[in-house]
């Protein structure tokens, strides 16, 4: 019998390739991925914990989930940072596994089918969970994991508990997924981590030795990479951006600062400082002076002053970032900055969000006004949200053209507008 699988996914883009495993896995069983609640044997929801709110709704979700009589699995990273509130939501959950215990699957699908209830498998597996990644259908991008885990300690973070320690993927299994990706016909390839700079700590490798091979694929595709934290990468930077001069990079640098103050950055345990992180981006600007620089930033975390608040948008206004993600501090279970003292009054969080989200937002649109006349290669990726399809310049640029042209096509264009969150071509060739 065909098992239909309906399959929610939350999070970031390790999540999103996670769900693919989850795909090939149940493939692999003679299982369907369905649209539709209604119409699926199976639920399941690969979760995320890394903010409050995110937590929030994907419990409501599963509050909402608990009146189907269809079973549920709930996957991902939250059941090992709240598996409490996911017992409350779902009383009667079918099973819950771990981000490293999918290949469980195989097993825990025919018992919940059976009607099995309250499996709980959160071990991690060591067979390496790239064997079953299912790439997207109807897409041209792809995402492939290299590795999972941090060496970081950060005092704000859960995914920690989640991921747990550094577990890479030999270069040959991600050379040969890459390679099928290629041949498979997906143009933009994703390479991710929860912090791509730790790729090969445990199996006496590195991030620019896993890039260099890669690079030798034929084809047209490209990849984009993921996060590095800049203390894990100072001292290969020059070396990574001489392998991304490759037309098969975009230059697209996703670097995060989370605070400019150094008291601040030493309080999150963050293992760099603000002078560090400059280094990076003047090394990657100094080779690619129109790559696309993306940040993150937390605001609020417990003891930050007005003084390293104004230190942080100090910094955001001398790098000028292309892409800013600014979060609020939230507590998150069994986290050191869970247990201070010296909490940020939330008016006083919301007004540092609000007012750092305007100067961000006056920064990307002064940044995207300044490419209107560019003309060059785009590869056509996706349709766009509102209408159009999304096209990626070498700068990783998103760009919205409203000509007929097929996913995965090449073509030349004008940037004629642009937005804050969008540029707007017209094909000239």
């Amino acid at each position: 019998m065909t098992i239909k699988f309906y399959l929610e996914t939350y999070g970031c883009s390790l999540n999103s390739a996670d769900s693919d495993i989850i795909v090939g896995t149940l493939a692999n069983m003679d299982s369907i991925r369905v649209e539709s609640i209604d119409t699926a044997d199976l639920i399941i929801l690969n979760t995320c914990g890394v903010k409050e709110p995110t937590e929030d709704r994907i419990i409501s979700r599963l509050e909402t989930l608990a009146v189907e009589n269809t079973p549920i699995i709930v996957a991902g990273c939250l059941p090992k940072i709240s598996l409490n509130r996911i017992e409350r939501a779902l009383p009667k959950f079918a099973a819950i596994i771990g981000p490293q215990s999918i290949e469980s699957l195989s097993d825990v699908v025919p018992r919940v089918l059976m009607g099995e209830v309250g499996i709980i498998h959160l071990d991690s597996n060591d067979v390496s969970k790239l064997k079953w990644l299912e790439s997207p259908p109807n897409s041209v991008i792809c995402t492939i994991p290299i590795c999972e885990g941090c060496l970081g300690n950060c005092a704000y973070c859960a995914v920690k508990f989640a991921r747990g320690a550094v577990k890479s993927h030999s270069k040959r299994d991600i050379f040969d997924i890459v390679e099928r990706c290629v041949r498979s016909g997906y143009k933009e390839i994703r390479i991710t981590s929860q912090d791509l700079g730790t790729y090969g700590v445990d199996i006496d490798s590195n991030l620019v030795e896993l890039t260099t091979m890669i690079t030798k694929i034929d084809g047209p595709h490209k990849f984009r990479l993921g996060m590095f934290n800049p203390n894990l990468v100072l001292d290969s930077i020059n070396e990574l951006v001489q392998v991304m001069k490759s037309d098969h990079f975009f230059k697209f640098f996703h670097i995060p600062l989370q605070s400019g103050s150094n008291s601040i950055l030493q309080a999150m345990g963050r293992k760099y400082t603000l002078e560090e992180w400059y280094q990076i981006i003047n090394t990657v600007r100094q080779t690619f002076s129109d790559s696309t620089i993306a940040t993150d930033i937390i605001v609020g975390f417990p003891g930050e002053t007005e003084q390293d608040f104004e230190l942080t948008t100090d910094a955001i206004s001398k790098v000028r970032p292309s892409v800013v993600n600014i979060s609020k501090y939230g507590d998150r279970p069994g986290t050191e900055a869970s247990k201070a003292q010296n909490k940020v009054d939330t008016l006083a969080k919301k007004d540092r969000s609000r007012r750092l989200t305007i100067l961000v937002n006056e920064i990307l649109e002064e940044n995207n006004k300044s490419w209107i006349g560019w003309t060059g290669e785009v590869l056509v990726t996706e349709k766009g949200s509102r209408g159009g399809l999304m096209c990626r310049n070498p700068s990783y640029k998103p760009i919205i053209i409203n000509d007929v042209i097929e996913l995965g096509e090449t073509v030349t264009i004008r940037i004629v507008d642009a937005e804050r969150a969008h540029l707007y071509g017209e094909v000239i060739s």
